[in-house]
């Protein structure tokens, strides 16, 4: 069973923890290049927390930890809000637990908050994230081209009446 909380204090250092022997671009690719500095800490987390119009939450398989998820740029008098900064533990890689997080996520957003669009923006390398999303019923709408190729970007959104 997969189940996201909001993030507590105790959960800082776990992300940190996740980001352990990885480089900048690493973070980077899951975390955009605004919100974090490599390399990442709990003080870094602890921060973005008190962002305006943004909700971080932890992702758990059992009681274990295993992702981070965050909706930021909530409107609610737009009905629309913006995933960002996912990611998930290595040990929770590989077994479709994206999905579910996201899954979950989208349940949050559009039930509860009662959101009507999501986007998200992800790197075109990113082959996986992007099956993921598609299956999660998110479809292209943009293309962002970078200075560095490598680091071209798709936005991909996703509405309430088309979810799957």
């Amino acid at each position: 069973m997969i189940r996201i909380l909001p993030i507590t204090p105790h959960d800082f250092q776990t992300i940190v923890d996740w980001n352990a022997d990885k480089d900048a671009d690493y973070l980077c690719q899951w975390a955009g290049r605004k919100e974090y500095q490599y390399p990442l800490t709990a003080a870094q987390v602890a921060d973005r927390c008190n962002a305006v119009n943004a909700r971080i939450f932890m992702a758990f398989e059992q009681e274990k930890a295993i992702g981070s998820i965050e909706l930021d740029d909530i409107d609610l008098i737009r009905g629309t809000a913006r995933i960002c900064r996912f990611i998930l533990s290595d040990q929770a890689r590989g077994r479709g637990l994206g999905r579910r997080v996201l899954w979950e996520l989208i349940q949050i957003a559009f039930d509860e908050m009662g959101l009507n669009r999501l986007t998200l923006r992800v790197y075109c390398f990113n082959v996986g994230a992007i099956r993921c999303y598609q299956k999660c019923g998110f479809l292209v709408s943009e293309f962002h081209q970078d200075e560095n190729p490598y680091w071209n970007a798709y936005t991909m959104e996703l509405a309430k009446h088309t979810q799957q």
